[in-house]
């Protein structure tokens, strides 16, 4: 199953390419993860695969920061009273953090899909948001890639010698890593909320 999924991305790597930089554009997610797992199996390679991501998220940021500036407000107002009082967390902790919600927004599992919004409804001028976007996803790129990349490297070599059993074991501690993940990403965003009320 592994091999023929494999053989198909060597097959369609432009495609996949692409899909990897639509993924970008739309949201922050673990997918560098993934590219990174890719690139060691040497299904991708590493420069379009890069290039796609961080390209991606660039265009992602921009198109989300540009929303905001121009219609911000608009949208804010014909949103669902929950979904506008979130969005108004999400400004105050913009407010708050400043510099530091740009490098980490695209984190939290909540905050990611509309984490630039504020920025673009805020006084921040685009000349000064466009370096910090950059360096939060070469940030973001960098970490998650280089854990796949290091995971798939891991797993070729295991793979190589024939330790199909540890398959489980790897699926054990990925999905405890996993969960313990996301739950301290929940208890994070609780203290980051708690701090804007």
């Amino acid at each position: 199953m592994i091999e023929t999924i494999n053989l198909w991305i060597r097959d369609h790597q432009d495609l996949v390419y692409i899909l990897i930089f639509t993924y970008c554009v739309s949201k922050s997610s673990i997918l560098p993860v993934f590219a990174g797992i890719l690139v060691a199996s040497e299904s991708l390679l590493l420069g379009p695969s890069l290039t796609a991501m961080i390209a991606g998220g660039i265009i992602g940021d921009l198109v989300r920061y540009g929303l905001g500036r121009r219609y911000g407000n608009a949208i804010i107002g014909k949103l669902p009273k929950s979904f506008a009082g979130w969005m108004g967390k999400t400004m105050r902790l913009f407010e708050h953090y400043g510099v530091a919600y740009i490098l980490l927004c695209r984190y939290p599992n909540t905050i990611r899909m509309i984490g630039m919004l504020p920025v673009g409804m805020s006084k921040m001028p685009v000349v000064r948001f466009l370096p910090l976007s950059v360096i939060s996803i070469l940030l973001w790129v960098g970490v998650y890639f280089a854990l796949g990349y290091s995971l798939g490297a891991s797993m070729s070599e295991l793979l190589e010698r024939n330790l199909m059993l540890v398959g489980p074991v790897l699926l054990i501690v990925f999905v405890g890593l996993g969960w313990y993940g996301l739950r301290r990403i929940d208890k994070l965003e609780e203290r980051a909320l708690k701090a804007t009320e």
